[in-house]
């Protein structure tokens, strides 16, 4: 027997956005969520745009999860407006519909109809309280997004691509997809496409030849930000972008393999700068593109000899633990990714 394809329901929550906002019909509450966050948010910002201005700050109330409290965003919801016709209240990553607490489902009555609440949520459990009372509720519109279609993606990458006039190939956006694999999500995709852009900007067309240069190895982007991240101390990034990397299915090894090329790759370039030698010529010597060796110069700077030389240290270390049966899998990762943190 056949296995029926999975719908995407994805068009349904776009068209279901669009004919509210053309109606001016909305709905008191809106749950927008799913894997596809970029769509989440990109939808959300369409419906609160339509209602009220960017500088409404009187009348724009945002949280997140560090911000939410149920009964603050209760009083909030039914907060009149100041002079204007809507209220928004929008709430980011709060966690409620992965929860029991249908409260505030239960109060939606009393919220007046000048006033919307959006939520913006990743995860949400449709098995708990909160979710099913959302969706039984009529007065919420509950979105789900997935992502797009192929076809739509081409359609939206060379969107991006063609900005300001540039002639975009054929080929360009489709291999763009094929570089950042089946794992990248549209923030990964948007980053690389307007990558390609600003460098082909004083050319004028983007050529398949440019994605090569610039997308084939998105993983040695992840790392590279992983890099930049570590230099800041910023831990939560440096974890993400590790995360990244393991949705484009690349194995522990191989990650940590690249990590420690990057920062060898580093502290050549630290040394060649600290020998007086500019960028032209350190990309002359290194075989890199000029556009490659400007970041990383940038980031080399961030650094001194010393914190790269011991991050060198950090990730052969690291290596030697994980192939004589230390840290197994993420873990090994992640431990070392804590070492580096401490030698920056």
């Amino acid at each position: 027997m056949a296995v029926k394809k999975e719908e995407n329901p994805t068009g349904a929550s776009k068209g279901t956005v669009k004919k509210h906002i053309m109606s001016g019909e909305f709905s008191k509450v809106y749950l927008m969520y799913g894997a596809e966050q970029y769509l989440a948010t990109f939808y959300r910002d369409q419906i609160k745009n339509a209602l009220v201005n960017a500088d409404d700050d009187l009348n724009c109330r945002v949280y997140d999860s560090d911000s939410f409290d149920l009964n603050t965003l209760i009083n909030d919801s039914i907060t009149m407006p100041f002079f204007a016709e809507h209220r928004v209240v929008v709430v980011n990553g709060s966690g409620y519909f992965d929860g029991s607490d249908p409260e505030f489902i239960e109060n939606v009555g009393q919220i007046p109809d000048s006033n919307v609440v959006i939520f913006c949520e990743q995860k949400v459990n449709k098995a708990k309280k909160a979710y099913l009372a959302a969706s039984k509720c009529p007065d919420v519109t509950c979105l789900e997004f997935k992502g797009l279609e192929k076809n739509d993606l081409i359609t939206w990458l060379a969107t991006i691509l063609g900005d300001g006039g540039l002639k975009v190939k054929l080929s360009v956006p489709e291999k763009i997809l094929d570089a950042c694999g089946p794992g990248a999500d549209m923030y990964m995709l948007e980053n690389e496409a307007k990558k390609v852009h600003d460098y082909c900007m004083d050319k004028g067309v983007v050529s398949p030849e440019d994605v090569e240069l610039l997308c084939s190895n998105a993983i040695e982007d992840k790392i590279f930000d992983m890099c930049r991240a570590i230099s800041q101390k910023d831990s939560s990034v440096a974890i993400s972008q590790y995360e990244d990397l393991l949705k484009l299915k690349k194995n522990v090894v191989t990650i940590m393999i690249r990590i420690e090329a990057q920062y060898n790759q580093l502290l050549d370039i630290k040394i060649l700068l600290e020998e007086g030698k500019k960028e032209s010529e350190i990309a002359d010597k290194m075989r890199l593109s000029k556009w490659v060796v400007s970041r990383l110069v940038s980031l080399a700077k961030s650094y001194t000899r010393k914190e790269l030389i011991a991050a060198v240290d950090a990730c052969q270390e690291a290596m030697m633990l994980k192939t004589s049966g230390g840290l197994l899998g993420n873990s090994a990762v992640e431990n070392l990714i804590v070492k580096l943190l401490a030698t920056s």
